[in-house]
């Protein structure tokens, strides 16, 4: 038998839900306030048509009224009635009043970015500007350098000027040591000879003279202004420390000179002081004898035999002289002249005083001798200085000796700062 065919029966409408499973929007008020009924769902009873209900949410659903029932009072109801009762009194729960619920607060609409823009950048001007800030950092990092290398060169200045005074200062301090100290050799060497020229005055030999002369060298030349700073040096001191350098140079010069000399005159001065006072003839004058042109003409020549003398009124003279003729180099004997006419045939010989010899032709000992007179005075001249004679004289001048000089030159260099 054929299946009877059942009419279908929209369960959605009876229902009043949508496909989803939620219900029906309530249908508008209805004119005057009083909103219109909503159908309650109709179970189904049995069959395959049975739609099972939906399982309640989990969060309660509102209260809805049911249909009929209007929501408020009814109109009129509130006239000459007493005033609602607030829904923030205590009451208005156990009344029903319903409280107000508070409402979110509206999310602030996001903000829309601004739409990107597209930049065009010129490339040589962004070179050039490079090549500008380029130059512009060089420049101030050359001005930079210079400013500290000038701070650095003027506080560099001032320390190395700081420190050439002190070395100075140092240095000076140091000259004044040696000035002082070359002095004192001065003043020693000053004393030794004037007690040699008090020796030789007495006809008596210094013989420790040379060697008291070859040890005292005065220790002050160039070399002690080796590495020296002259800051805060004035005119004066530099004047007097260059001079003092050079007249002691000369002294050491004179010093060594004089004691080669006292060598060399120590046997024949010796000899003369061991005489004591007496003298002797040495030369002989040969008589007698004629040129080509027949002039009668004398010969110096030195006697064989020396005669000495103490007294010159007491003079003995031999009757015969031998002597060495100088023009023939041979040894001749003459008879002394006594006066009168003179035998060109035999000849006669005369003596010569020595002083007239030694005036005439000084022998070698009598010049040196000389010779070392004048050193040792000028030695004691310009160690000690001399004093113009009293009188005013103008061609001879008061000049400091080499110890005043020390003095003037030790007080300045130990006043320099």
């Amino acid at each position: 038998m054929a299946e009877e065919k059942k009419p279908k029966i929209d369960l959605k409408a009876r229902l009043g839900k949508t496909a989803l499973g939620q219900q029906t929007p309530a249908p508008a008020p209805a004119p005057g306030g009083i909103p219109l009924p909503t159908p309650a769902p109709a179970a189904v009873s049995s069959g395959a048509n049975h739609v099972p209900q939906a399982a309640p949410s989990s969060s309660p659903s509102p209260k809805v009224p049911p249909p009929g029932i209007p929501v408020g009072p009814p109109p009129g109801f509130g006239a000459g009635s007493a005033p609602a009762l607030d829904p923030s009194n205590p009451l208005a729960a156990a009344l029903g009043v319903a409280q107000p619920q508070a409402r979110p607060a509206p999310r602030p609409a996001p903000s829309v970015p601004p739409a990107p823009q597209r930049i065009e950048v010129d490339e040589i001007a962004v070179q050039e500007a490079r090549r500008g800030a380029r130059k512009q950092g060089l420049l101030a990092g050359l001005v930079g350098a210079l400013v500290l290398g000038a701070v650095g060169y003027i506080a560099g200045n001032a320390a190395e000027t700081s420190a050439a005074r002190k070395r100075s200062v140092n240095d000076a301090k140091g000259l004044a040591k040696d000035v002082g100290a070359a002095r004192e050799t001065l003043k020693k060497l000053n004393d030794k000879v004037e007690e040699g020229r008090k020796s030789l005055g007495e006809n008596k030999f210094p013989e420790s003279l040379a060697k008291d002369l070859g040890g005292m060298n005065v220790d002050f030349d160039g070399g002690k202004l080796a590495g020296v700073r002259f800051s805060g040096y004035n005119q004066e001191t530099v004047t007097l420390l260059f001079d003092f350098i050079t007249a002691v140079e000369g002294i050491n010069d004179r010093r060594v000179a004089t004691a080669n000399l006292l060598n060399r005159l120590e046997k024949p001065l010796k000899e003369r002081f061991a005489a004591g006072g007496k003298s002797t003839i040495n030369h002989v004058v040969l008589l007698g004898q004629r040129d080509p042109s027949s002039n009668a003409f004398a010969i110096l020549a030195p006697l064989t035999k020396q005669i000495e003398f103490t007294n010159p009124r007491q003079i003995s003279v031999p009757a015969d002289m031998t002597a060495t003729d100088p023009t023939r180099g041979t040894n001749v004997t003459l008879p002394t002249y006594k006066g009168g006419a003179i035998d060109e045939k035999k000849g006669a010989a005369i003596y010569v005083i020595p002083k007239s010899v030694e005036a005439a032709c000084p022998s070698e000992t009598a010049g040196q001798v000389l010779q070392l007179g004048g050193q040792l005075g000028k030695f004691v001249t310009e160690i000690k200085g001399e004093e113009a004679p009293k009188g005013g004289d103008v061609i001879t001048e008061t000049k400091p000796g080499l110890l005043e000089k020390a003095d003037r030159l030790v007080k300045n260099l130990e006043a320099v700062r």
